[in-house]
C-alpha cells in the first residue's frame, strides 16, 4: 500500500503475539538449554578424549558464536515487533471521552428537546 494506508488485521495481531510468545518463551528456553549443555560438554571433567577436545576447542566455540548471533537477532526482532505492535495499537486507539475537554463543547448547541 503505497498511499500511506496501513492495514492491520486481527490475524496480524495473532501472528505478532504468537511470534513474541515463541521468542520470549520456548525458543528462548531452548537456546538457553543448548548453550548450557554445550558449555557443560567443554569441561574435561565431564567429557574427555580426542572427540571431546575437538568439540570443546573447535565445534562448540563456532556453535556458541552462532547461537549468540541468533539470540541477538531474535532479541532485535522482538524489539522491532513489539515496537510495531505498540505503534499500531497507539495509532488505532481513540482517546477516552473522559479525557476530552468538556468546557466549550456544548456551548451554543441546542440541547432542549434532546
Amino acid at each position: 500500500m503505497t498511499d500511506g494506508t496501513v492495514k492491520v488485521t486481527a490475524e496480524a495481531h495473532v501472528h505478532i503475539s504468537q511470534l513474541l510468545n515463541l521468542i520470549q518463551g520456548p525458543l528462548g528456553d531452548v537456546l538457553g538449554q543448548i548453550t548450557s549443555h554445550g558449555l557443560a560438554l567443554t569441561d574435561p571433567n565431564i567429557w574427555s578424549g580426542p572427540t571431546a577436545t575437538n568439540f570443546a576447542n573447535v565445534v562448540w566455540p563456532e556453535v556458541a558464536t552462532q547461537l549468540n548471533s541468533v539470540s541477538g537477532a531474535l532479541s532485535g526482532l522482538q524489539g522491532q515487533v513489539s515496537g510495531i505492535l505498540n505503534n499500531i495499537t497507539s495509532a488505532g486507539s481513540l482517546p477516552l471521552v473522559s479525557s476530552l475537554p468538556i468546557s466549550g463543547l456544548t456551548s451554543g448547541l441546542p440541547v432542549s428537546g434532546l
